[in-house]
């Protein structure tokens, strides 16, 4: 379950038609090069993810790390374009064995991440939105359901541009 919200930790813009038909994984770009930490609510720590561009730039990589009072809890995730299903598409692996995959969404305003199901727990259905709310910041909105219920918000998290040092 943590892995869903570490996966959910960046944002961009959507980007114009044209642009995208040249680069497709331009809405991804506002966070390439850089590392973004956040607090994770409940204490369970700060949250801390750096972008790179992989390939030629045809994938981005996604490195995080929680740090709290438990052991830290590592994850990754590799977006690229999907000409197939024509989406951004990510696949995640994390320090406690959950696997996740599923496409993004450009929006308006950031990112979404539709309905996916975690590995782990196997009942558990997630969904995200991040939102870009300043140049160097954006903020992480993740939900929950289990089963048919209804949604409701599992944690906000604000994440700001950090020096890759930290």
């Amino acid at each position: 379950m943590l892995g869903s919200l570490i996966l959910m930790g960046a944002i961009s813009l959507g980007a114009a038609p044209t642009t995208a038909a040249k680069d497709p994984l331009q809405p991804l770009q506002f966070l390439v090069g850089h590392c973004w930490a956040g607090d994770l609510p409940r204490e369970m720590g700060r949250d801390t993810h750096c972008f790179e561009a992989m390939y030629g730039s045809h994938f981005v990589r996604d490195k995080h790390v929680v740090r709290g009072k438990n052991p830290d809890y590592l994850g990754e995730t590799v977006y690229a374009f999907d000409p197939k299903q024509q989406h951004i598409v990510f696949w995640y692996w994390s320090s406690d064995g959950d696997m996740e995959s599923g496409i993004v969404e450009p929006v308006a305003d950031g990112l979404n991440f539709p309905e996916h199901h975690l590995t782990k727990p196997k009942d558990l259905i997630m969904r995200t939105h991040w939102k870009r709310i300043g140049e160097d910041r954006y903020e992480a909105l993740t939900e929950s359901k289990a089963g048919d219920g209804p949604w409701q918000v599992a944690w906000k998290v604000e994440y700001v541009r950090v020096d890759k040092s930290k």
